[in-house]
This record gives structure tokens, sequence and C-alpha cells, in this order.
């Protein structure tokens, strides 16, 4: 498989399994959402990502879990292993070699981002999948600490997510001062020193589209629910489409870009 940074994304725009696949009943983030998506014809797959109690990288998207009382980040891991949540570690074993990966930061604590990027710098690296790997968050106080090592990209924030980044941040907040609408992709990317840019189709104004062709930024958009919608995208300039039925987008990718239906391999 080639390196991520080596990916045609101009020839063939990249399919992303929206926490795994989960078309055919498999528990989004799960191994077995994973292994399935290994399978439906995705480039990439994408999993939540959000340290326990005790600093172990789960993968899950919401806050909080239904059977504890506590958010994710005061639950131990032991506990949430025994509600079949899923480790990264598991995650990335299972696509190891056979996809690419979207690490998306769910983090809803107030800790160090530093502290937690470095240590999933560590994972990544020490399990062999770094060239595999893409990092990407609404919160731009963890993506600006992911360094350089790995490709980054920056969701565009709602409401909500800029509460978190404001009031549950870890040293100084990062203040917008202006409504989040009006920031244009290239801004929000300096603020958070990403690499990348992902938004919503509906987001993608015309100040937005003409900011993105302007700075040529790689751009993502989410999550493409039908074939108008991938057409939109696609004409919008997109070139990585998280997909929650992966199967199905992944071969109207290949009928709309026949030339390169199988990717080269090393």
């Amino acid at each position: 498989m080639l390196p991520l940074r080596d990916y045609p994304f101009a020839a063939r725009p990249m399919i992303v399994a929206h926490r795994g696949d989960t078309s055919l009943g498999a528990i989004e983030n799960s191994v077995e959402a994973i292994a399935a998506a290994l399978v439906s014809g995705a480039d990439m797959v994408e999993v939540d990502v959000q340290w326990s109690a005790d600093e172990e990288f789960v993968c899950y998207h919401n806050e909080s879990h239904p059977k504890f009382a506590e958010p994710v980040h005061r639950t131990l891991f032991r506990d949430l292993k025994s509600e079949r949540v899923a480790s990264l570690v598991e995650v990335l074993d299972v696509g190891k070699g056979k996809t690419y990966f979207n690490l998306e930061v769910k983090e809803y604590s107030a800790r160090d981002p530093k502290r937690f990027m470095h240590r999933l710098e560590q994972v990544v690296t020490e399990l062999g999948v770094a060239d595999d790997v893409i990092i990407s968050s609404f919160r731009p106080d963890y993506i600006r600490e992911a360094g350089w090592m790995l490709p980054t990209c920056i969701i565009h924030p709602d409401e909500e997510m800029r509460q978190l980044f404001t009031f549950r941040a870890y040293d100084e907040p990062i203040v917008l001062n202006k409504p989040l609408t009006s920031y244009l992709p290239s801004e929000m990317m300096q603020i958070a020193r990403s690499t990348g840019y992902a938004c919503q189709l509906t987001e993608l104004t015309p100040d937005s589209l003409a900011d993105i062709q302007r700075h040529n930024i790689l751009l993502g958009v989410y999550t493409i629910k039908s074939e108008l919608e991938f057409d939109q995208a696609i004409a919008r300039g997109a070139r990585i489409l998280v997909c929650d039925r992966p199967n199905e987008f992944a071969a109207l990718r290949n009928a709309r870009f026949p030339q390169l239906e199988t990717m080269p391999r090393t």
C-alpha cells in the first residue's frame, strides 16, 4: 500500500468508511465495523479516539457511555472494555497494512493536548502505521499540538465544539472573535496549524470554495449520503469523502474514476 502522502487524490478521490462500515449492523468504531470496512472497497477507515480515565486510547464517539455515570474520560479502560468498547490498538492491528486510518480526536476533557497528541503519535509509530494515518478533529487546541510528523485535518467546528476548546481548554483557550461561519478554511487551518480541512457539504460557501482553490487546500467532506451529494462534493473539489455506506460509494467512485480502479501497491 502506498504511503498516504503518495495517494493520488486528484485521480481517485478517497472513500472513507465513517466509524467503520456499519451498513450491515456492526457497532460503530468496533473491531467488527473495521473488519467490514476492509472488504467494502473503502480506502480509509475513520474512527473516533479519546482517552479513558487511565489514559488508554479507546474508539468511541460520544462523551458518555450509557452504561456508566461518568463520561468516557473519567471511566477506567477495563470498564469500557467490559462493554466492548474497542481500544485504538485493537483497531489499528485489524487494519494495519490493509487500509488508511483517519483518527478523529474526540476528546471531551480539559487534559493536556500536548501530552495526548504526543502519546497518540507514539502509539501510531510503535505500531508501524505512521505512513497510513491522518489525524483530524474539531478541536484546534489538539490538532495544533500534533507536530509535523503526521498529516492533520481541522474539521470546521460548530458551537458545541467551540465550547469544548474555549471552556475546557487545558491552558490558554483558543478564542475565535467572530462567528464560526465567517472563518475561511485557510483561517481555520492557520489557527489549528493543520495540513488539511474538512466540513459538511452545506458549509461550502462561494467564499470558502474560492479560498480552498486559492490556497490549493486538500478538502474532505462529510457525511455523504446520496449520489447527488457525492457528485456535488466532487464538483466542489472534495478529494476525501466520508460515507456511512462505503460499499455503495466506493462502487460509485470506481464508476466515476475508472482509470485507477485498482490502487498501485509497493
